[in-house]
């Protein structure tokens, strides 16, 4: 298919890809995570990798994918019930009975608020019948994110040797996880009020559950992030979870906003004196400040952009509009000016009839110094019909409609002017006889 290019600006940047030592930002921390990973949640772009491909054991991590596939699959107004296999699991923070129930909302909000193993049992059975199989559906899920060294094999993240996944793997996740605004809402969230239902040793009792990232609303602790003693609440922190097990050691994901940007820190295998407790808080920390004060998100260009037009054959029209889907971000150094980045649109053409509305039709080409840095779809801003018979020669069907009108009007204007000639020969004929009549009788008279 021919294609041809327009360049449309010369922006932004003077960045190189990844990893963090490209964009010459300042020294990374030192963290105690056997892995880490730092990235803009905006752009996806990775700043800072550490092992981000070793498989590691993730404990409560595992939530994340557990709370998304519930939103998807379960209806939050359902009454839930918990068997003997829900009331077993250890350790528990509901210590949830047999034939205790519970409303679908308030057993997703406890889960990823307060890391409840229970309720991630429940609903794995609920959405498909065993842990088993439900973690089926989350390996399926991972694949479909493009998570290649994952595995699952159970809802919680309780420690089993074949349960593991990568720093990488998991901000595909999160990535994936956070663009739902109701599980944004959650692992926001600092605690929930909720009620208990029936079945429970104090049915109708209102109970509280408080998070467990520290980073959200703890300020009474004291940590040192270097030799700075402080509390771990920290500023412009939104979620998401943390992580503990023997196995495991501390683990976390936190997120934090400043001024439109905002930086994912991934941390596996925090350890050291408090066995991780303490070391994935400060790592996290270390992290995020670290990305909050070299990068910043920069928008190159909103969704809707006019990009011109591209051809189409066979058409009800010749032309379909194109415009670029979605608004492109990149990742600048917190001191660039933004002088070094190019796009250009990259259209399809011509097209074939018929074309529909958000159809791709092209590609915008990110580039930073030249660098390429994305592609980013561009599509028709409404649907092209197929021509009429006239479309084989490149005539849209205003046109052919215009057409046919003036050659009916034709048609109409000799077929007039054949019945009005038809008259006056008539008229002619008619009057010559009658003089012809008039002039017999004469001679006869």
């Amino acid at each position: 298919m021919k294609k041809f290019t327009a360049v449309i600006l010369a922006l932004i940047i003077a960045v190189t890809a990844f990893p963090a030592a490209a964009y010459g930002a300042s020294e990374v921390p030192e963290t105690t995570a056997g892995a880490a990973l730092v990235a803009d949640l905006t752009t996806g772009e990775i700043l800072y990798e550490k092992n981000a491909d070793s498989r590691m054991y993730p404990a409560s991590l595992t939530k994340i994918m557990t709370g998304i596939l519930t939103i998807e699959n379960v209806s939050l107004g359902v009454t839930l019930t918990a068997d003997d296999d829900i009331a077993a699991v250890e350790p528990t923070i509901l210590k949830m009975k047999a034939g205790e129930q519970i409303k679908a909302k308030d057993a997703l909000y406890c889960m990823l608020i307060a890391s409840c193993n229970d309720l991630a049992v429940l609903f794995a059975k609920h959405i498909s019948g065993s842990t088993a199989e439900f973690a089926k559906l989350m390996n399926q899920k991972a694949e479909e994110l493009g998570c290649e060294n994952t595995h699952f094999v159970n809802p919680h993240g309780l420690h089993d040797e074949d349960h593991y996944t990568t720093a990488r793997d998991l901000f595909k996740i999160v990535s994936y996880c956070m663009k739902n605004d109701l599980f944004r809402e959650i692992v926001g969230m600092t605690e929930y009020t909720y009620t208990r239902g029936k079945g429970a040793l104090n049915p109708g009792k209102e109970e509280t559950v408080k998070t467990t990232n520290w980073l959200l609303n703890n300020t009474t602790t004291s940590i040192y992030v270097g030799p700075d003693k402080r509390t771990p609440k920290y500023d412009g922190c939104i979620g998401i979870k943390t992580g503990y097990d023997d196995e495991a050691k501390g683990c976390m994901i936190a997120a934090a906003e400043k001024d439109g940007t905002t930086i994912v820190s991934i941390v596996l295998r925090s350890d050291g004196d408090t066995s991780g407790i303490y070391e994935r808080v400060v790592d996290s920390i270390k992290l995020l400040q670290w990305g909050q004060e070299n990068f910043r998100t920069y928008k190159v260009v909103s969704a809707g952009q006019d990009l011109g037009t591209v051809k189409v054959k066979r058409g009800a029209v010749k032309t379909v509009g194109a415009v670029l889907k979605d608004d492109i971000y990149t990742t600048l150094e917190s001191s660039e000016s933004g002088e070094n980045v190019t796009y250009e649109a990259v259209l399809d053409g011509p097209l074939h009839a018929p074309v529909a509305r958000g159809d791709v039709i092209g590609k915008v080409k990110l580039s930073v110094g030249g660098e390429p840095r994305g592609e980013y779809d561009i599509v028709a801003t409404s649907s092209v019909d197929k021509g009429g018979p006239l479309s084989v020669f490149g005539i849209d069907d205003a046109t052919a409609a215009k057409i046919f009108t003036l050659l009916l009007m034709l048609v109409m204007i000799a077929a007039v002017s054949a019945g009005m000639y038809f008259v006056y020969v008539k008229v002619r004929s008619d009057r010559a006889k009658a003089r012809k009549k008039s002039a017999d009788n004469g001679d006869r008279s």
